[in-house]
């Protein structure tokens, strides 16, 4: 029988189809159960979500706006000190979820993420990332022994404690898919708090090179500017800002971006800030842009 502990597991899906019941079930066989599982269902129209399910399984809905916005509703409507984000294609190790429980017990102000193998590929076992471009891209980072610093928790699995996380406003309000988690990760990181990888714990994911819906790429542009204007200083926010309009998409992304109320926000992380930046960039991100003339 398994155990229970005291987290939700939070799934966002839209347009997953059988995968949500696929992971839902290899989360309720694992060694450690959470005490429950929040399905948001971000406007599918495919069924994924209309199953008969058990009482320790919940389904929200909402028209779809994207992966951050689900992610807050389930965090939201979550039970459990501590949350579990994991995408709705996954297979837990079934001693997944103790080592994370672990960390936040010793970190409880950490982001923490398991060590995750890729379905198509189980031979690179990925634990953490670094940015690698001006764009904001994430490389995986191959997992150590131990627990392990690192300068992004992918948003494939992240752990959490709840009543942090929703106090510093969870993920930012970005729309469609991409970056609410390289946005989250410099937030953290800013704030002084650390961004720990947990390689005893293991998930699969399934990296798809074409997802199961049509891919917004406007959305996405957007949440790379709005990334960088609350966070990026000057020499990065411009090697960003040129990366990006090498798109077509740009002007209609920038004009968007640039009338949303985005000052405020980037004066409360500055006067909240621990950690620069720079430092970040310096550690996590060295050869993704340009060195100063």
């Amino acid at each position: 029988m398994s155990r229970c502990a005291p987290v939700s597991v939070v799934m966002s899906a839209f347009q997953e189809g059988d995968s949500v019941a696929e992971t839902v079930g290899s989360v309720r066989s694992a060694a450690v159960r959470p005490r429950e599982i929040v399905v948001v269902d971000d406007g599918s129209t495919d069924g994924g979500c209309d199953r008969d399910w058990p009482p320790s399984v919940r389904v929200l809905r909402q028209d779809h706006i994207g992966i951050a916005a689900a992610r807050n509703l389930g965090a939201r409507a979550a039970r459990q000190p501590v949350i579990v984000f994991l995408d709705a294609h996954c297979t837990v190790d079934p001693g997944w979820l103790a080592p994370l429980v672990a960390v936040l017990e010793r970190a409880p102000d950490a982001l923490v993420g398991p060590a995750v193998r890729d379905s198509g590929d189980p031979r690179f076992v990925g634990c953490g990332a670094e940015i690698v471009d001006p764009l904001l891209t994430y490389r995986w980072r191959p997992a150590a022994g131990g627990g392990q610093e690192v300068g992004l928790v992918p948003g494939g699995c992240l752990a959490v404690v709840r009543d942090r996380f929703l106090a510093q406003g969870g993920f930012a309000p970005f729309t469609g898919f991409g970056l609410e988690d390289v946005e989250l990760a410099l937030r953290w990181w800013r704030l002084g708090r650390p961004l720990l990888g947990a390689p005893e714990s293991g998930i699969v994911h399934r990296f798809r090179n074409v997802p199961p819906y049509p891919a917004d790429h406007l959305a996405w542009l957007q949440n790379v500017l709005r990334t960088a204007l609350l966070h990026l200083p000057g020499p990065y926010l411009r090697a960003c800002v040129l990366a990006c309009a090498r798109f077509p998409s740009f002007p209609s992304a920038v004009a968007t971006v640039l009338a949303e109320p985005w000052v405020p926000a980037h004066s409360r992380l500055l006067a909240a800030e621990a950690r620069t930046v720079t430092a970040y960039v310096d550690r996590w991100a060295p050869d993704a842009f340009p060195a100063p003339a």
